[in-house]
């Protein structure tokens, strides 16, 4: 019996997913590709909030949850479509940014990809980026 590789590449033209958690010491986000309806992770991050991250509001863990993987996989959010799926208002935080100057950085950093927001329907790319924030958490 073969098994799948942990990870997965993406190929042309397929667009990614991306799914984010957040608490309050830590963060975390799984990149997936979606052949067939099966989720094949292509990467996965979490952080564990340091100092002033962790007074952050919410929304902006959110955006810091997705500007940290944008930072490692430049080539992925440049050749794709990310589609980023959740139910806060991630979307409108970031058209709006006049709230926080480091806002305002990350809305100039992610203008440059093509990113999507959708509601975020149960996934199980979702259970495994819950699950890394789980591992993350400090002791």
């Amino acid at each position: 019996m073969s098994r799948a590789p942990l990870l997965s590449k993406p190929l042309p033209g397929e667009n990614l997913i991306i799914y984010l958690s957040i608490l309050a010491t830590a963060l975390s986000s799984v990149l997936i590709r979606r052949p067939n309806d099966i989720e094949l992770p292509i990467f996965y991050r979490s952080h564990a909030l340091q100092d002033a991250e962790q007074w952050y509001p919410q929304l902006e863990k959110l955006a810091y949850a997705l500007v940290l993987p944008m930072c490692k996989l430049r080539p992925y959010f440049q050749a794709h479509t990310v589609e980023v799926l959740t139910n806060q208002p991630l979307r409108q935080v970031l058209q709006k940014p006049e709230t926080s100057g480091r806002l305002i950085k990350w809305v100039i950093e992610l203008g440059e990809f093509d990113i999507r927001y959708h509601p975020w329907p149960a996934e199980k790319g979702q259970a495994v980026a819950d699950f890394i924030l789980e591992l993350t958490l400090p002791s």
